[in-house]
């Protein structure tokens, strides 16, 4: 899939034939500050309904998100994973698609950490900074 940046015209090029619906798929998405790597974790994942109880990542309340921002580890690199964090152009860095609080569909980027498919289904414990 190719995304061109408003910005600077650049396309951004993903491994994905779509942006992925997190609503259709029961996904919860974040993106680190650097806007270069995304966080997909099941809404159903055991360790995040310990944490926030049996919510969709979307409809979490602000003071919800807070405390599952202040639970995680941060991304192998480009700072932390926070809701307000946008996906962002490879060149310019600027947004080329919004956060989880503005739009349902993501973008994977590459070496993300995507808990909600194969051998790493049902893992969020592994991004916590203390497992529930």
């Amino acid at each position: 899939m190719d995304v061109p940046c408003k910005a600077c015209g650049t396309v951004n090029r993903f491994n994905q034939p779509y942006a992925y619906h997190a609503g259709f798929s029961n996904q919860g998405f974040l993106y680190n500050e650097a806007g270069d790597l995304t966080l997909v974790w099941s809404s159903f994942d055991p360790a995040y309904e310990q944490l926030v109880g049996m919510f969709h990542p979307w409809a979490l309340s602000e003071e919800q998100r807070q405390q599952l921002e202040n639970s995680l580890r941060p991304a192998l690199h480009g700072g932390k994973w926070l809701f307000a964090n946008p996906a962002r152009c490879a060149h310019c860095h600027e947004p080329i698609s919004g956060p989880i609080t503005k739009t349902i569909y993501y973008l994977e980027f590459p070496d993300s950490e995507l808990l909600d498919a194969g051998p790493t289904a049902g893992n969020f414990r592994k991004v916590l900074e203390r497992a529930p």
